[in-house]
């Protein structure tokens, strides 16, 4: 305390916003450097340095210059609390130093005299307790503003010391003190007159340990890789970056020297010595930057060719002449260790400011630039030439060799018609068909654009194949025959595909093919190559807050398939583009064109879901839940498709009256199809509607529908099914005996009652991590046990606290022989974890244990629908999953506003396991 005793007898802090006279004990890494501007009674700058604890402090009347020129007048003041570095506020009149304070700049420094001590805090801390005493301290410091050498040095007044720039590469004459802004919060000192102060605490300021020892510096780090996004967006909590078309590099730089690795490890080192040596001059023992490097031809504009001819180089002559006449710029965008720390388990936000601090920047070694507003910085990227942008979650860390939905990158597509001339042979399955050759007419001959082998499934190969058979020819079609790695069989070009890529290569050939579908309203004599149109980003600007990943113009076969004997509504990419074009409309209330079909569409910006701050989640309204409905129909229809369906509905919002319906009786659109069955119940027959299409699902979300529950059947006979009765609703006896009565699957319902303790007295369990690691625990060991049956489960996620486990199976036992098979199984995973699960009806027996309900293979039982949106805080929704992706799941991590960036990858591997029936008899059997 006797470090802070002038601080603390200057201050009444019942009456100041200034934090206590506290010292900072122990801690390692990197010292922390601020500069705070202050309007006082004169606009000043306070330069403090981080030792023993508190901040050594100066105040600068002018400010910081970077003209070694300029000798800075620097007055010593009182140690500050180490606090005292993040502090923004108002210091109120009457106390001392009342005014406006913000944190101008900040970062990390170390004495310099002798070489850098960032990673040895307790030699940095003796060097500058020594050059104090002495009068005169050289420091580095490393701040977004303030960067290179510096000098303090006292003068013959005690108190009154220079603060001057060394001669270095950061020298400017400009003014520095012009950039006004807070390096925190974006504001300027005035602002902070009127701007609610939100601190953050000291220790995040800068790359340090608060306890424990430095940390090594890892010797091989894979990096961090981002999933496909569909679009930019503007929202809260995301940040994005141009995406940079070339290596992706990991640089390594310690007293040994600077060390560059590929994203596969491989060592290119060698390949850059002018970028290796401008790197070696950051000045660090012990910094990992992850960035990209990139090369320009001669225009000036990003040319991945220009980068891989570089790589071929291999004599010193051939290196310093492409050093001099095609050198390449490593962009730098992350840092996941500096100095001693390791930041790889930092939130993304902390290590951007970081890496702005600690990073020195050369001609070769550049920060990359970072936007809020993903769609304008889009437009930029693409007009200077770059791939696109990736946006990063500002609360993400870093998982090293691992794809992450925290990080999306977005590439603009485009897509055009092309003439068929011949297909490959493929090999395994895809034998028949490898790749189409596909090109465009010019000058009346048939020029080759592209070999496209992505985008087919088994039915479209099987319906294009059979397209193809009566074209073929014995000689190519082609002006110039194309390179062939494969037997080809030529086709008469008389067939049509439209097919996505990314842009045309500089020799004309497609970037990226695939392949998307038949035109057969295209003449094939009609096809010319289309030149791209320039990329904007986004069609119309959109609100913040809103689900802004819209479905691509052209989804693959992922989202175009169906399941046998589903229907998948007719649903089409150009339909769901047009309604979200249509729900741009800002007005509240308008009716929606979906085909020959119109939904009267109102209170579209009713809150459904409020803002959920722990989860950055804004506020999500009907129109949002419309927007992903659209988007997520080519994946959700199949699995809604002729099952009788329970709605859950919430007019306004989550926080309103909720209701369950089962049986509709007002009056529906022609659209919407319904099916009548006998209720055993109540011997009378009801009606339930059936989601067959498009226009009927967001028909129900305007009613207010945010949970759509289905049965375990289907109203629909299909080869695998050993009824073919639809009598439904004659009689009990006709309901047993038709197709309804005989599930698709078999279900496990995995249901923690693991209590968070903070439920309301008798509430169910709410979604706590405890509960649910515990759940998917039970989950694995369901499926060893099923394997060991040879059996292949598939799992989702309710959306809520549990999970649900089915079995896909032949429809030839019905419901109370597939609850028979449930209870046994369930049964017997308890017997081997009786601590862990329970059958117990009893809730209060259920307490701490995982609940499986085998009564849910029940007929008229209902589980909520794959994909289907629950009515609870964060919006989440009932997403599958492969059993790796369970692995380190949670439920929150799929919700309404972040789910459509991954559906695509994911839907259709768990629609092809629903196919997969299997054959219940012999389990039987065995149970009986």
């Amino acid at each position: 305390m006797a470090k802070l005793s002038e601080y603390s007898a200057k201050r009444r802090f019942e009456a100041t916003p200034e934090p206590g006279p506290v010292v900072a004990e122990g801690g390692s890494g990197p010292l922390l450097f601020v500069v705070q501007q202050h309007s006082a009674r004169r606009l000043h700058y306070d330069f403090r340095l981080q030792c023993d604890g508190v901040l050594k402090s100066w105040a600068v009347p002018k400010g910081p210059s970077l003209d070694p020129a300029d000798k800075r007048m620097a007055v010593y003041v009182e140690d500050h609390p180490f606090d005292y570095g993040s502090f923004e506020g108002v210091i109120p009149p009457g106390q001392y130093g009342s005014g406006e304070v913000i944190v101008w700049d900040c970062g990390t420094y170390s004495p310099d005299e002798d070489g850098t001590w960032f990673h040895d805090r307790e030699q940095a801390q003796r060097q500058v307790r020594e050059g104090l005493e002495k009068g005169k301290l050289s420091i580095q410091l490393r701040g977004e503003k303030l960067k290179g050498s510096f000098a303090l040095v006292r003068t013959k007044e005690a108190n009154q010391w220079l603060l001057i720039k060394h001669k270095d590469r950061f020298v400017t004459k400009d003014d520095i003190t012009a950039r006004d802004r807070s390096v925190l919060s974006g504001v300027t000192v005035a602002d902070m007159k009127v701007v609610p102060a939100h601190r953050i605490p000291a220790a995040q300021l800068v790359p340090a340990l608060r306890t424990g020892s430095v940390q090594p510096m890892p010797a091989k780090l894979a990096p961090m890789l981002a999933e496909i996004g569909d679009a930019p967006f503007h929202r809260d909590g995301w940040m994005w970056e141009p995406k940079l078309d070339g290596y992706r590099v990991i640089a390594f730089i310690d007293r040994d020297g600077v060390r560059l690795r590929s994203r596969r490890g491989l060592d290119l080192t060698p390949a850059f010595p002018a970028l290796v040596k401008e790197l070696g001059d950051q000045g660090v023992d012990g910094m990992v930057l992850d960035g990209e490097i990139v090369a320009f031809d001669a225009n000036g504009t990003p040319s991945f060719n220009a980068l891989q001819n570089r790589v071929q180089l291999k004599s010193q002559a051939e290196l310093a002449a492409a050093d001099r006449n095609a050198p390449v710029v490593f962009f730098c965008f992350d840092l996941p260790y500096f100095a001693g720390v390791d930041l790889r388990e930092v939130p993304y936000r902390d290590r951007r400011r970081y890496l702005g601090q600690a990073l020195l920047p050369s001609p070769l070694v550049q920060l990359v630039h970072a936007d809020e507003d993903g769609i304008a910085l889009q437009q930029a990227a693409l007009a200077s030439g770059f791939e696109g942008v990736v946006g990063k979650r500002l609360d993400s860390r870093y998982h090293a060799g691992r794809r992450s939905p925290s990080w999306l990158k977005v590439k603009p597509v485009q897509s055009a018609e092309f003439v068929i001339g011949g297909y490959t042979q493929g090999k395994g399955a895809r034998e028949s068909l490898g790749a189409i050759l596909v090109g465009y007419w010019e000058d009346g001959q048939l020029r080759h654009a592209s070999h496209v082998g992505s985008g087919f499934d088994a039915r479209t190969l099987d319906r294009l194949l059979a397209r193809l058979a009566p074209l073929k020819r014995r000689s190519c079609p082609f002006a110039e025959k194309p390179e062939l790695n494969n037997p080809t069989t030529w086709v008469e070009p008389e067939l049509v595909a439209e097919v996505q890529f990314q842009e045309w290569t500089g020799d004309g050939h497609l970037r990226a093919p695939v392949f998307l579908r038949i035109r057969d309203d295209i003449d094939a004599k009609s096809v010319r190559r289309v030149a791209l149109a320039k990329p904007t980003g986004s069609s119309s600007p959109r609100r913040r807050g809103t689900s802004d990943l819209k479905a691509a113009k052209a989804p693959d076969s992922r989202l175009r398939g169906n399941d046998e004997g589903q229907a998948n509504g007719g649903e089409s990419a150009g339909e769901i583009d047009g309604i979200l074009s249509q729900l741009d409309n800002p007005k509240h209330a308008f009716e929606l064109a979906t085909g020959p079909h119109r939904i009267r569409l109102t209170h579209l910006d009713r809150v459904y879901w409020p803002a959920n701050e722990a989860l950055q989640q804004p506020p999500l309204t009907k129109r949002d839940l419309l927007r992903y409905l659209a988007q997520v129909s080519p994946l959700m229809l199949p699995h809604l498709a002729d099952r009788p369906l329970t709605m859950i509905r919430m007019p306004d919002g989550i926080l309103g009256q909720r209701f369950f319906q089962k049986h509709w009786t007002q009056e529906r659109p022609g659209f919407a199809e319904s099916v009548t069955v006998f209720s055993g119940h109540k011997d009378e027959e009801h009606e339930y509607l059936l989601c067959n299409n498009l226009p009927t699902l967001l028909w129900l979300a305007q009613s207010g529908t945010l949970e759509f529950h289905i049965w375990h059947s289907r109203a629909k006979p299909g080869p695998d099914a050993v009824s073919k009765s639809t009598d439904y609703a004659s009689s009990l006896e006709s309901l047993e005996a038709s197709v309804l009565n005989y599930p698709d699957y078999v279900v496990f319902d995995i249901d923690p009652y693991i209590y968070s303790g903070k439920e309301a007295a008798g509430a169910e369990p709410e979604l706590n991590t405890v509960a649910f690691d515990k759940g998917r625990e039970i989950a694995f060991h369901l499926r060893e046990l099923l394997h060991g049956m040879s059996l292949e489960p598939i799992v989702k996620t309710s959306g809520k606290t549990g999970l649900h486990v089915f079995v896909p199976i032949r429809r030839t036992i019905d419901f109370d022989a597939a609850r028979e098979v449930s209870e046994l199984v369930s049964r017997h995973l308890m017997r081997l974890h009786p601590r862990d699960i329970t059958m117990e009806w009893s809730v209060p027996k259920r307490t701490g244990k995982i609940f499986m309900d085998h009564n849910m293979n029940v007929r008229g039982k209902t589980l909520n629908v794959a994909y289907s949106p629950r009515g609870e805080p964060g919006a989440p929704v009932s997403m599958p999953l492969t059993w790796d992706e369970l692995a380190d799941a949670h439920p929150l991590d799929f919700r309404l506003n972040n789910a459509i960036a991954r559906l695509a990858r994911t839907g259709d591997r768990w629609r092809d396991a629903l196919r997969h029936k299997q054959d219940l008899g012999r389990i039987l059997k065995l149970g009986s």
